[in-house]
């Protein structure tokens, strides 16, 4: 359990100690305005001075050690977060339960949750220049007319412009002083800040997992399961067990042998057929050639013959058409005998009736 310091702070106090000293010095220097005090100040000056306090006290909201009581008061929510978070990121390693997780950023997110840090960064710088600006502003007011024509008016001219300039510049050192003043409240209010954070990070030092111790668990849990394995492995291998392991890797090594055997008789009988079936390939070389040898030579003869029978053929055409012609020489002869027997019978049987 985070333990916290439970007693409450205050702002309106912080406040007030942040506005005494700036707020002292305005009402000294209203004092010299109404002349309670020998310090001569113009009613410019005041106003100035006036309004670089009213914009600083603006500005207390976002100071640090202002800032610092709203942290310290708002903090308990910030554990309870931080509580939940660890517990849903529990890590058991080597039977230690612890949480792994960055808390950083709930820290972080809290103290630029209590004010607002564009402000607070600008404030150092912005009084200063308020100053020199209302300094400035201060002697183009109090700025005399030059164009008189005495000189004793021209000297109360340069009396007044040098009265008007002394008290301009206490706008600038008021600025100043305000920077300072800013800056020491600011650095002491975050050294408070980073302290508290820092005491709580460190009680919760022990319920989180770092990397180193990770890592070293990792090693030491590493080492204990390579025990439990040798162990386990020297249980195991008994003489018993080494006994029974020789006589399997023997019997391994008898089925091993007979199989190499069966292999090597395999490959025997592989390559008796192997150099048989080149042997039927080379005999079946020998016959295709001879076929082709043979075909060849039938082929030549076939050429030949058909060279005989075209020759043939050609001189039976010849014959042919000379046996035609004769055919045609008899048939036109055994035509003419016909015509001739005709005519003669035609004679005959004429003679025959006319003797009758």
């Amino acid at each position: 359990m985070i333990e916290l310091n439970d007693r409450k702070i205050f702002q309106l106090p912080r406040y007030l100690m942040i506005l005494s000293v700036p707020l002292a010095l305005f009402v000294l220097l209203l004092l010299g305005f109404i002349n309670v005090i020998p310090l001569k100040v113009e009613l410019h000056s005041i106003i100035i001075i006036f309004l670089i306090l009213v914009i600083f006290m603006f500005f207390i909201s976002h100071n640090a050690w202002y800032s610092f009581s709203f942290f310290r008061n708002t903090i308990s929510s910030v554990i309870e977060d931080v509580d939940k978070y660890l517990l849903e990121n529990e890590l058991i390693i080597a039977g230690r339960k612890k949480s792994y997780g960055n808390i950083d950023y709930f820290f972080d997110n809290h103290v630029n949750n209590i004010r607002n840090d564009n402000f607070a960064s600008i404030a150092s710088s912005i009084f200063p220049t308020l100053g020199i600006l209302g300094t400035f502003t201060a002697i183009a007011i109090s700025m005399p007319n030059f164009t008189v024509e005495s000189k004793a008016a021209l000297e109360n001219e340069i009396t007044i412009l040098l009265s008007g300039v002394g008290t301009a510049f206490y706008a600038s050192i008021y600025g100043i002083f305000l920077s300072i003043w800013w800056i020491f409240f600011e650095k002491r209010g975050m050294t408070k800040i980073e302290n508290d954070v820092d005491e709580i990070k460190y009680q919760y030092k022990n319920l989180l997992w770092n990397k180193e111790e990770i890592e070293l668990y990792k090693i030491i849990d590493s080492q204990q399961q390579n025990a439990k394995f040798i162990e386990k492995i020297e249980n195991v291998i008994t003489p018993e067990y080494i006994f029974k392991l020789d006589s399997i890797a023997k019997a391994k090594l008898d089925v091993i042998e007979k199989i190499d055997e069966e292999y090597k008789q395999s490959e025997q009988r592989l390559t008796k057929n192997y150099m048989a079936l080149i042997k039927l390939f080379e005999d079946a070389s020998t016959k295709q050639n001879k076929i082709l040898e043979d075909y060849e030579s039938l082929h030549n003869s076939i050429s030949k013959t058909n060279e005989s029978l075209s020759d043939s053929i050609e001189e039976h055409s010849k014959h042919s058409k000379a046996a035609r012609a004769e055919i045609y020489s008899v048939l036109s002869s055994f035509e003419l005998v016909s015509s001739d027997l005709k005519s003669l019978g035609k004679s005959l049987l004429e003679q025959d009736n006319q003797s009758k």
